[in-house]
């Protein structure tokens, strides 16, 4: 596997997504779903999962639980996906996604997750160390697990760092101003994200696309997920916004992690900036209108690239 192509993802907080299905929440009553689908989850791994559609090989690691990893197994046995995860004591966390089918709005319960103990913590350490290389991709991705210091952040970014890794992170919060500190190379806030970090309003496009090149005088790569109005790429080679034409929204759970896992699908194919966009693009529609994140047919998908609209800023 060639290190500059190879991407690791890293979820030290990952999750079994459960996702439910009914009419409409009535809240303090007896709800009956009308379906369910379980799958393996948390940011980083729906990255690997993408990715791995597409053909691209990613390694996973982070924090597992011992006694309920089977969904996650099945994932990496399906895909060119690389078990790299430290198991720990303890069932991996469930994320409850309540969708109501009428108004199509999804309700989040996000469980806390496991508490590693310092030995797990110094095995994952470890595990990392083998993985740097210059030159590699890793996506620091989601939560960091209960009762963990938020400096860990800080000091996955400065191991990455140190050792010629490049690093997506999709993050929030503290760990997304950690990762900005740490010398992150590309980051892929939402427009609520950007505008915590920033401690400022985003209103309108406009403030949005002013907040991005604001970033990217810090961050050399961002990706702004813009919702309904696509999403922006700020890099080096080009300033784009990409846009899909309306969907069947299902669930709007994954279509983040999608987008970034589109975008460097497209780098580790040496796509050109604008079809990475492209890619990207088509990877988020796919997770927006199916829960199970799976990408489409390569016909439909070709059809579907020819759909997005690609214009510079």
């Amino acid at each position: 596997m060639d290190p500059l192509t190879d991407i690791v993802t890293v979820t030290l907080n990952p999750a079994i997504d459960q996702t439910v299905f009914l009419e409409r929440l009535e809240v303090g009553q007896v709800n009956r779903t009308r379906r369910h689908h379980r799958q393996a989850g948390g940011k980083g791994v729906n990255v690997s999962s993408m990715l791995g559609q597409y053909g691209v090989p990613s390694i996973a690691t982070g924090f597992l639980g011992r006694d309920n990893p089977q969904l996650f197994d099945e994932l990496f046995r399906r895909l060119p996906v690389s078990d790299a995860f430290i198991r720990i004591a303890g069932e991996t966390r469930t994320g409850i996604k309540i969708v109501e089918e009428r108004s199509r709005e999804t309700t989040d319960l996000n469980f806390p997750g496991l508490k590693p103990s310092a030995e797990d913590v110094r095995q994952f350490e470890l595990s990392l160390k083998t993985l740097v290389k210059p030159g590699r991709w890793f996506v620091l991705a989601g939560s960091l697990p209960v009762g963990v210091d938020p400096g860990m952040f800080g000091e996955i970014m400065d191991r990455l760092k140190s050792g010629g890794a490049l690093v997506a992170a999709d993050t929030s919060g503290e760990a997304l101003k950690l990762a900005i500190a740490g010398g992150a190379d590309l980051v892929k806030p939402n427009v609520h994200e950007l505008a915590e970090f920033l401690g400022r309003d985003l209103p309108d496009f406009a403030s949005c696309c002013a907040a991005a090149r604001d970033l990217q005088q810090t961050v050399a790569r961002v990706i702004l997920s813009l919702g309904e109005e696509g999403a922006l790429f700020i890099t080096p080679e080009a300033a784009l916004v990409a846009s899909a034409p309306p969907v069947q929204v299902m669930s709007t759970v994954g279509a983040g992690d999608a987008l970034l896992a589109g975008y460097l699908a497209g780098r580790a194919t040496s796509q050109a900036p604008d079809e990475c966009a492209r890619l990207a693009g088509v990877f988020a529609w796919a997770a927006l209108e199916d829960v199970t994140r799976q990408l489409p047919d390569a016909a439909t998908l070709r059809r579907r690239l020819s759909a997005i609209t690609i214009r510079s800023l």
